[in-house]
């Protein structure tokens, strides 16, 4: 089985607040905040069922995601 693990969520340090008001307001606030090496603000939200990620990441600001991405499986990005 394996071990449990955080969600992390990052937005640029002038909106951690903004960020964390937004995820409060709807019930999902991180039980911390890191910094990062670009000065980025690393929301860390406690390990979660599979079925209520959901609701997590329905609650994200993604208007305030200072990392935005795409998963594409084990293939090499854009190839």
């Amino acid at each position: 089985m394996a071990k449990p693990i955080s969600t992390r969520f990052a937005v640029r340090s002038e909106d951690e607040v903004a960020a964390i008001a937004h995820l409060r307001a709807r019930g999902c606030s991180p039980m911390g905040v890191e910094k990062d090496d670009d000065d980025l603000s690393i929301l860390v939200f406690a390990p979660i069922a599979d079925d209520l990620m959901l609701g997590l990441a329905q609650a994200l600001p993604m208007h305030l995601s200072a990392k935005i991405g795409i998963v594409m499986g084990n293939r090499p990005l854009f190839d």
